[in-house]
């Protein structure tokens, strides 16, 4: 790289590191696995990054669903703790309802299957169109529709009965 490309490259992360970061967090539900793998699509970039991609935010994004793809193939072979406790030693105390509303969605997109984690992501939080996410997720439009249903369904389901039992405990 040439130090006028690394000074690019740098700007490129100051400016999208953190909504970079906040996608691979959604993806990944431990929060240093997350950093991990966005570091490792980072790193990536840099191999390409003298190409001057078209969009390399795009570019990221789609390394950091296969990256995520990657782990969750591996958590079936050797089982990865994930922990859903919220890191409170950064947040104060006006902050406490956005660490539990967070905590709660991050079990919720943890208990979702990959594929309809990462639709459910890219097309609700992230807002991207079925053929975006058709495209870096790498199947048809179809496909990203019946994940993006099921995933739907089952934080529905996840939602009315956290709800549920939220009433019961404050009756």
């Amino acid at each position: 790289m040439t130090p006028s490309e690394e000074r690019d490259f740098a700007e490129f992360v100051q400016a999208h590191g953190d909504r970079l970061l906040r996608f691979a967090r959604l993806l990944v539900p431990d929060a240093a696995e997350a950093e991990d793998v966005l570091q490792t699509a980072l790193l990536r970039l840099t191999r390409h990054w003298s190409r001057h991609l078209a969009s390399p935010e795009a570019y990221v994004r789609a390394t950091l669903v296969n990256l995520a793809k990657d782990r969750s193939r591996r958590s079936y072979l050797v089982p990865v703790p994930v922990q859903t406790d919220p890191d409170l030693s950064n947040a104060g105390p006006d902050h406490a309802e956005a660490i539990v509303a967070r905590a709660h969605l991050d079990q919720i997109l943890a208990a979702l299957p990959p594929r309809q984690r990462v639709a459910v992501v890219l097309r609700v939080i992230e807002g991207l169109s079925e053929a975006e996410t058709a495209a870096i997720i790498g199947c048809s439009p179809g496909t990203v529709k019946s994940n993006l249903a099921r995933g739907l369904l089952k934080v529905r389901t996840a939602l009315k009965s956290s709800l549920a039992s939220v009433e019961e405990t404050a009756s």
